[in-house]
């Protein structure tokens, strides 16, 4: 598991490289469709639609280290990170003990919860989403100063197994990573 240091260096650097990226793009870019969505039938998604997803999910993790933080048992803390209204897996925080149907039930749970979410913000200006970024990241910065470093080092049940709680901190920006690398290739490749 990384550092208190190490973790806010990482997502410093991921700020850093986000914003750039981001504020680099021409605004034809910025509307270019970049991605298939994870919903068939939608459509697909701009670069922005990215940087609004990058908002959601650090406000996701957030919820799920906040109530860590205040003590909640497992299973809520599993439970927190179904959507609303899908049908409960047989086994909660195991993802290789998931029937395919199970599996598939959450992938397309989970696109729908995002695709719902880049939906609500495709007209946000980039300056809004700009904004709505920093402002989560620097939450997540501040989340992290209420973490003992006994409490970084304790697991965190996730979707997908445990994981350290300051692997989740700095797992921020391996996603924000992952999707600039999307968005890279959808530009090379056309969607």
């Amino acid at each position: 598991m990384p550092t208190r240091a190490e973790i806010l260096d990482t997502l410093a650097a991921s700020q850093t490289q986000v914003m750039a990226f981001f504020q680099g793009l021409s605004p034809e870019d910025l509307e270019r469709l970049a991605t298939a969505s994870d919903v068939p039938g939608e459509a697909p998604w701009r670069a922005k639609d990215h940087l609004a997803h990058l908002v959601k999910s650090e406000r996701n993790i957030q919820q799920l280290l906040r109530r860590a933080l205040a003590g909640e048992t497992r299973d809520v803390l599993l439970r927190l990170q179904y959507p609303e209204g899908m049908p409960m897996p047989g086994i909660l925080g195991d993802l290789s003990a998931l029937t395919p149907e199970e599996e598939e039930r959450l992938e397309m749970a989970v696109a729908s919860v995002n695709q719902a979410y880049v939906d609500a913000h495709h007209d946000d200006s980039m300056e809004m989403l700009a904004a709505d970024y920093l402002a989560a990241r620097q939450d997540t910065v501040n989340l992290l100063h209420q973490f003992t470093d006994d409490q970084l080092a304790a697991p965190v049940p996730t979707v997908v197994g445990d994981q350290a709680a300051g692997d989740l901190f700095a797992g921020r920006a391996g996603h924000a990573a992952e999707h600039i690398t999307s968005i890279e290739e959808g530009f090379r490749q056309g969607v």
